[in-house]
């Protein structure tokens, strides 16, 4: 998937031809070690689960200081006919669930909330305009009373995420998004009529490059990073035709803001309501910040976690879209 990835590029930039018979000698950013084992993970993670309906993944690690893609795990197997294994999901559009979450709550942030802003997460119905009534559901099937920010997001509360996207705004949120490197998510008319306060919980589709991408800025104090895949390329004469140097990132938000997310996402105690405290999100020697995302019809799980040093997503569910039998995060 890696390869078909970096020939589009190559082809984009000198045409078919040349990238077929050219010669060109190309230096990617691939950590073939790391490849290797990220491929055998999503391999041997996705066999445990294949029970539950559950047929296939993609991870993409990469570094959150320059966005160099050092491992890009497309699907369990490329040459599966079964389901598409040529299909490269870290491309693809699938709704991140509650993954999309943090981008909520740094538009608070932006807007002066802060970790300790109080909401409350009860039975709540949000006005539909010319559509139904919303009523969102919290993950367990309960509420929780009086939450501060810092466990609504590191517990992935559903109600309380819509009500502080119904405070920020749809555009703002979006805006932010957008900026941050979801294509997908562009404040156009079109998707604010379309998206409506679900969109917190997943509601508009992204692809998972764009969202290891985005999050970078998280992990990189405010500066997000384009993804890059190659370094150099050299003609068959040897003649360089291109070298990418890493390049700082562009500042998306401030470093507190940045902080705050990870600061929130990291900590363990944030999470107990919902994960308990030792989940497979835990690790005791380093602070890792993790956010997950699943769809409310089982169709997509995510999870991406990142530290300044590195970033990864993944991704489980089924090509087809049809959905997993119970969710295995």
């Amino acid at each position: 998937h890696f390869v078909m990835y970096v020939k589009k590029i190559l082809e984009e930039r000198y045409g078919e031809r040349v990238v077929e018979q050219g010669g060109l000698k190309v230096t990617t950013t691939l950590d073939l070690d790391l490849q290797e084992k990220a491929q055998q993970i999503v391999s041997e993670e996705i066999a445990k689960v294949e029970k539950l309906h559950i047929t296939n993944g993609a991870a993409l690690v990469m570094d959150p200081k320059t966005g160099e893609i050092l491992a890009m795990v497309g699907s369990k197997n490329y040459d599966d006919p079964n389901y598409d294994g040529k299909v490269n999901v870290t491309l693809s559009l699938r709704q991140p669930g509650s993954a999309i979450k943090p981008v909520t709550y740094v538009t608070a942030f932006k807007k002066g909330y802060t970790p300790a802003t109080l909401l409350m997460d009860v039975k709540t119905s949000f006005p539909g305009g010319n559509k139904p009534e919303y009523v969102p559901e919290n993950y367990d099937g309960k509420f929780h009373g009086p939450l501060q920010v810092r466990y609504a997001l590191g517990s992935s509360i559903n109600v309380t995420a819509v009500k502080m996207l119904a405070r920020v705004g749809l555009s703002e949120m979006l805006k932010q998004a957008y900026e941050m490197g979801f294509s997908t998510l562009e404040p156009t008319k079109e998707n604010l009529s379309r998206l409506g306060l679900a969109v917190t919980l997943g509601g508009g589709e992204v692809r998972l490059i764009d969202m290891v991408s985005a999050y970078s800025a998280f992990a990189n104090s405010g500066f997000k990073v384009e993804p890059v895949s190659i370094l150099k390329v050299t003609d068959r004469q040897g003649k360089v035709l291109e070298e990418n140097k890493p390049l700082s990132g562009r500042r998306v938000l401030t470093a507190e803001q940045a902080y705050l997310i990870s600061n929130i996402l990291s900590d363990n105690e944030a999470r107990l309501l919902t994960f308990g405290s030792r989940s497979a999100l835990y690790f005791p020697d380093r602070q890792v910040a993790v956010k997950t995302g699943t769809t409310n019809d089982k169709r997509d799980n995510w999870a991406v976690g990142w530290t300044p040093s590195v970033i990864v997503g993944v991704w489980v569910g089924n090509n087809d879209n049809s959905p997993m039998k119970e969710v295995a995060s």
